[in-house]
């Protein structure tokens, strides 16, 4: 039987055109591929591909594909009204591209957040807890408490992402399904 968290997840990310089939995917109780596949191995694993971002470098493809999302997420979130205002010093960026820029560290935060919980073994993330990142007395970026709506926007932001980067609805559902796993760490009561 679903569990409420996983339809509420699925709606956010997915929309009403596609919730059904959605639904219908995420239905497992594992939230994992069959067989012992992560959702990382899903997304391409640790297959060495070339670096679009980095001339003559290789990344894994699982690391690229969530990269991919959550840059496309990130310029997303920078014209949604909904949420833009939690992501102030990144909107407010000023175009000199001084690297790494706020939007290089979020990107970067956010990837290795999400490719480690994932299932990713040759990355790892060392930015502050959840807690701490989205708490507005430990991090002076924060504007104020994260509430579940703000935190469904996060959410519908990153699904959409992932939907224009060509993933899967089964996949995009796997994603909703990583998030809302954290998002207990992330909503300030």
């Amino acid at each position: 039987m679903m569990k409420k968290t996983k339809s509420r997840a699925t709606q956010a990310i997915l929309g009403g055109a596609v919730l059904l089939l959605a639904v219908t995917l995420s239905c497992h109780k594992s939230g994992r591929p069959a067989g012992n596949q992560t959702f990382y191995d899903s997304l391409g694993g640790a297959v060495l591909v070339p670096d679009p971002a980095n001339f003559g470098q290789s990344v894994e493809k699982g690391y690229l594909t969530i990269r991919t999302i959550v840059d496309s997420a990130l310029f997303l979130i920078q014209v949604d009204p909904v949420i833009n205002g939690y992501f102030s010093i990144m909107v407010a960026e000023d175009t000199a591209h001084t690297t790494p820029t706020e939007y290089d560290k979020l990107s970067l935060g956010i990837t290795n957040f999400l490719a480690v919980a994932a299932g990713s073994k040759d990355y790892s993330y060392t930015g502050p807890t959840l807690l701490d990142a989205h708490n507005p007395s430990t991090n002076p970026n924060v504007p104020g408490p994260i509430d579940s709506g703000a935190f469904n926007e996060f959410a519908f932001d990153l699904g959409r992402a992932a939907a224009q980067s060509g993933l899967s609805n089964q996949l995009i559902s796997q994603l909703g399904d990583l998030l809302y796993r954290y998002e207990g760490q992330v909503v300030q009561p």
